[in-house]
């Protein structure tokens, strides 16, 4: 194939031979960056929505395997357990998407993640359904390696802008599943719902097969281990305050899974959207449409703002977006463990979202301004590791705090850790200094 040189917004000279490649045709580097976007956009949404399906409604369908003692318990470390077997093995499919492509992990991904989904549906013990989420999380990584991809075969120019857009995508699914898992819970029961879910991430499988394509850096080549690999992403102090906050931000949004299913029943049962629901509902369908409805308001605000957002973090720096969202989501969810309305948590809870929206996608663009665009699949794969951990942590501690103090409890300790970590982003990315592009070719 004749060498076909790329000049990339930022710089960095690409050149296309037969260790560098466009898997399936050769095309304009823009023209193919905004349909791998919007394809991306839509597996993303596919696959996020699978997820929301079945997650506001997994403690109740722990309930009904029969555990009683220790339900919250047990409802975080099944949450968590994914996360858990996740962070070991992201840093690996990492590299190997770095070596090989992000469109091959895409599909690995999806294949096994459906698979997954599909055996769930046939559980008759929670000890079933924990092996089956270490599975999923050891071999899952769609939603990872899609950011990967767009952040690695887009103009530098506009990758903030394009993560921005992937994550509404992640956010629109989120908003749709809870709503979506509740009306199937209701009419056909939470196992059928899973098997609805393994289905949407096979239709986002079919879409990277037939519609994504991909630049692949020195495909086939020898690359580093994952050991070097994490030693250079540590050793870089910009990078690893990324990771570390990824890591408070996932601990933090993930503690209250394991108890809002439950806790936001308890004040849905009076005051005038208690009477419209059931009016529309009915007593048991109302009460799965509130939990639905309040799962999806931060993703609601995530869609309306988020790109907003990301222009304003190209202007001022994503690094100062990241600590303001921060600030704003630590005071904006401490005030939700005092509501005793439906009404009070739904308001703020909307506004949290608006907070988060500014975090995720300010993380991902952060850590695009600070690697060099050949360690992109395995600074993202280092740092889904990190929000593993973070959702690991979270969960287990939203749990066990639940148990022991109360759900409102969780509220608050979620407020802190939000709180600590602007503080921690301030100093080590706004104030702190400048340092060279992590995996520079000189130091891999």
């Amino acid at each position: 194939m004749p060498d076909l040189e790329l000049q990339a917004a930022a710089g960095v000279r690409l050149r296309v031979t037969n260790s560098v490649t466009i898997q399936g045709g050769e095309q304009t580097l823009m023209d193919q960056a905004r349909r791998n976007l919007y394809v991306l956009w839509v597996g993303n949404f596919l696959t996020a929505c699978s997820f929301s399906l079945v997650m506001p409604f997994l403690p109740r369908f722990i309930a009904e395997l029969g555990v009683t003692a220790n339900l919250y318990t047990w409802s975080g470390l099944i949450f968590s357990v994914t996360f858990l077997s996740s962070s070991i093995m992201a840093p690996i499919w990492g590299n190997l998407a770095d070596r090989y492509g992000r469109r091959p992990m895409l599909i690995r991904a999806g294949v096994a993640i459906s698979i997954v989904y599909l055996l769930m549906s046939f559980v008759t013990s929670h000890v079933q359904l924990f092996w089956l989420r270490l599975l999923n999380g050891a071999f899952s990584g769609f939603i990872p390696s899609a950011v990967a991809l767009v952040a690695t075969n887009t103009p530098e120019d506009r990758v903030g802008r394009y993560l921005a857009i992937l994550q509404t995508g992640m956010a629109t699914g989120t908003i749709l599943g809870p709503l979506l898992g509740g009306t199937l819970a209701e009419l056909l029961g939470i196992r059928w719902t899973m098997r609805v879910a393994s289905v949407l991430v096979l239709i986002s499988v079919l879409l990277v097969i037939f519609l994504v394509r991909e630049r692949v850096l020195g495909a086939g080549k020898a690359r580093t281990s994952v050991l070097s690999d994490l030693k250079l992403a540590v050793s870089n102090r910009r990078l690893l305050a990324l990771m570390i906050s990824a890591l408070l931000i996932q601990a933090s949004l993930q503690s209250l899974q394991p108890i809002l299913s439950n806790f936001i029943p308890t004040l849905a049962r009076e005051g005038w959207i208690a009477a419209v629901t059931r009016s529309l509902f009915g007593e048991g369908e109302a009460t799965d449409f509130v939990v639905g409805f309040v799962f999806s308001l931060p993703a609601i605000a995530t869609v309306l703002t988020a790109p907003r957002l990301a222009r304003a973090g190209e202007r001022i720096g994503f690094a100062r977006l990241l600590s303001a969202g921060l600030l704003a989501a630590g005071l904006l969810i401490l005030p939700q463990s005092l509501v005793q309305s439906i009404g009070w948590l739904i308001l703020l809870r909307f506004v949290f979202g608006i907070a988060t929206a500014a975090v995720q996608p300010s993380v991902n663009a952060a850590l695009a301004e600070v690697v060099h665009p050949s360690f992109r699949g395995r600074a993202y794969g280092i740092n889904t590791s990190a929000n593993n951990l973070g959702s690991v942590l979270g969960p287990s501690l939203g749990g066990w705090v639940a148990d022991a103090f109360g759900p409102r409890a969780v509220f608050v300790v979620t407020g802190l850790v939000m709180l600590a970590a602007s503080a921690w982003v301030q100093r080590m990315l706004v104030h702190g200094p400048e340092e060279p592009l992590v995996g520079a070719p000189e130091e891999v």
